[in-house]
């Protein structure tokens, strides 16, 4: 896009925002794309929307306001996949928290629909940028169009050959971790009644239903030798707003937080679903770190949400499970890893970015 482009866009995106939003709300946007954030894909635009001076004052005016915003990325910018909602003021680690918010409710022919109506597995996984170049070659190479499907196409080469055909079987080699063992089963029943109690007890005005303790085979998003804790909270009238029943709710969670992490210190997640099966939203965080984490950042790690099939599970969990990888995320990266190995790949990103400059130049 020329940069005179992108100025006429700006100027456009300026003078809506002034005309949809009250005086003193009118939030800074401006428009991604790729390379602007390592979240963001190749082909896909965000918007950056700088609210208020910290992550308290951006969240209520997320609640606010963000229907003028939604509404607005419908009827003017259909093409942009979502919103990094960013305090302008830095947080504790001197860096400004950022909230990733994904649109809903897109195409139904949008690839990620698919994935969902095909029943694959969230996972997330948090990659380095020589993992991210690695995905975005392959789309860029017209190989895949998503990370999502770049990283089952890469499990589906490495699947293919002999030598990692049974990653199980693979001998431990010397210094590799011990695979994770699991609860038995009565252990994980009274640990899962103990913290239902307890969190009842302690947060009446809450609308802690229940809470549930999973590990692997009890549900396809835990990893092998892992623990989480899914708390599913009472049906409200409306959907809650999830920043702000945080925002409301972040005794209740710094406690729980805490607790679970002394009696569990195996455990990884703390899910909270909102109403029957979580239809009225979900969320989570990793234990023992606050949802805007920037450790995240200073470890030069990149979120990337993708969907795997059993298949790609099993391989996964089967290299966590021989010491290989620590984590499914860890895994993904051996896998990329190996990808990186063959000589083909150094051809494909040369191809990749040559296409890149021509479609740049063209």
């Amino acid at each position: 896009m020329e940069p005179a482009t992108t100025d006429r866009i700006q100027a456009m995106i300026d003078a809506e925002a002034a005309e949809r939003f009250p005086a003193g709300a009118v939030p800074q946007l401006a428009l991604l794309r790729y390379g602007d954030h390592p979240v963001i894909e190749p082909g896909e635009l965000y918007l950056r929307v700088f609210p208020g001076q910290d992550a308290a004052a951006r969240d209520a005016w997320t609640k606010e306001h963000f229907g003028r915003l939604e509404d607005f990325r419908a009827q003017r910018l259909p093409e942009v996949k979502g919103f990094m909602v960013t305090a302008d003021a830095p947080g504790s680690g001197g860096l400004r928290l950022t909230r990733i918010m994904q649109v809903d409710g897109r195409s139904l022919l949008d690839p990620e629909q698919d994935e969902i109506a095909r029943g694959l597995t969230p996972v997330m996984a948090e990659l380095g940028p020589a993992d991210l170049a690695t995905l975005d070659a392959l789309i860029s190479a017209g190989i895949a169009a998503s990370r999502a499907e770049a990283a089952r196409w890469a499990l589906a080469r490495i699947r293919e050959q002999p030598a990692y055909a049974q990653p199980s079987e693979r001998a431990r080699e010397p210094g590799e971790p011990r695979p994770r063992a699991g609860l038995d089963r009565a252990a994980q029943e009274q640990l899962q009644r103990a913290l239902g109690k307890q969190a009842k007890a302690h947060f009446p005005g809450a609308g802690v239903q229940r809470i549930e303790l999973l590990q692997h085979g009890d549900d396809p998003q835990v990893e092998p030798g892992d623990l989480l804790v899914r708390v599913f909270i009472d049906e409200a009238g409306e959907s809650p707003h999830l920043p702000s029943w945080h925002r409301d709710h972040e005794t209740m969670i710094r406690e729980l937080d805490r607790e679970i992490t002394v009696k569990l210190p195996g455990a990884s997640h703390l899910e909270i679903w909102f109403g029957e099966n979580g239809r009225q939203g979900r969320s989570r965080h990793r234990l023992g770190a606050p949802p805007d984490d920037p450790g995240r950042s200073e470890r030069d790690l990149t979120p990337a949400g993708i969907r795997l099939g059993p298949a790609d599970l099993d391989m996964l969990d089967a290299l966590i499970t021989t010491g290989t990888a620590a984590s499914r995320a860890e895994a993904v990266s051996w896998i990329l890893a190996r990808i990186r190995e063959r000589p083909v790949y150094a051809r494909l990103s040369e191809r990749a970015q040559e296409l890149d400059q021509l479609k740049a130049h063209f």
